[in-house]
């Protein structure tokens, strides 16, 4: 039984168990913050661990608790499912494979709600400490890199291999550069640019980045394929893994401390 195995194991853990396990009452019986089946935003289906982040409870004192894995909530917004990275930068989800570890497909959102048809980026990727979604080894990724506001003294020439793109972006001046990781010339010209970020892409065809079609903002098809990320396993406590394997599901407080199980 779930309930016996979670007790056992674990007596001073808060248990959400089904009512086919017994009678509960109070708060610490709540399977309503637990996706019973999957459900829909926007095109994408969200099921566990994944969440919605306005499903959580209270539970026995322990503020905003929610059935699911740190750092996976969704918001679906006006149809659109968005996941934060690291606590504060917006990204889409494009979509989500669920299967013995689960992936997800993410794009920045100031690249989806771009229309000027020259997206830029105002950050690099990053991770919270201890975050569950990482770039497993092996993954197909590709980088784009970006170097905005380039201003060079008259001593000091761009790169003779590299044109800079057609857009303009509000609050900078002088040219900027969107070029492939690999494509990148050598040497501390980078310096002189306001602004650089790296960003993950796809695996996709190659693009002249010296053609028009890429300077004029062709490097976006790019960047709204969006990158990969895969569910780091290793983060999954041992209490939760023997939990889902007798059908039970891991919940966690918004300090991502393993609290509760359904």
């Amino acid at each position: 039984m779930l309930l016996s195995l979670c007790l056992r194991l674990l007596p001073l853990l808060l248990v959400l168990v089904a009512a086919s396990h017994g009678d509960a009452s109070g708060d610490t019986y709540d399977t309503s913050i637990c996706l019973e089946k999957p459900t829909t935003c926007g095109n994408v289906s969200i099921s566990y661990p994944f969440y919605f982040s306005d499903k959580t409870r209270d539970i026995s004192g322990s503020s905003n608790s929610y059935c699911g894995y740190p750092g996976l909530a969704i918001d679906c917004d006006d149809a659109q499912p968005i996941l934060q990275l690291n606590g504060a930068e917006k990204y889409k989800v494009n979509y989500i494979n669920y299967g013995s570890i689960a992936n997800v497909s993410l794009v920045d959102q100031e690249v989806v709600d771009d229309s000027s048809g020259c997206p830029r980026v105002d950050h690099n990727v990053t991770f919270a400490q201890g975050s569950w979604l990482f770039f497993p080894a092996g993954m197909s990724l590709d980088y784009l890199v970006f170097f905005l506001g380039c201003s060079f003294p008259n001593l000091f020439l761009p790169p003779e291999n590299i044109d800079p793109i057609t857009c303009s972006f509000i609050g900078l001046t002088g040219q900027s550069y969107v070029l492939p990781k690999d494509q990148v010339p050598p040497g501390n010209w980078s310096q002189f640019c306001q602004k650089t970020y790296e960003v993950p892409v796809f695996k996709y065809q190659p693009m002249d980045p010296k053609g028009d079609a890429w300077r004029k903002g062709g490097y976006g098809q790019v960047l709204r394929q969006g990158f990969p990320l895969s569910l780091n396993d290793s983060m999954r406590p041992t209490y939760c893994s023997q939990c889902e394997e007798s059908n039970g599901r891991c919940g966690f407080s918004q300090a991502g401390e393993f609290e509760i199980q359904a």
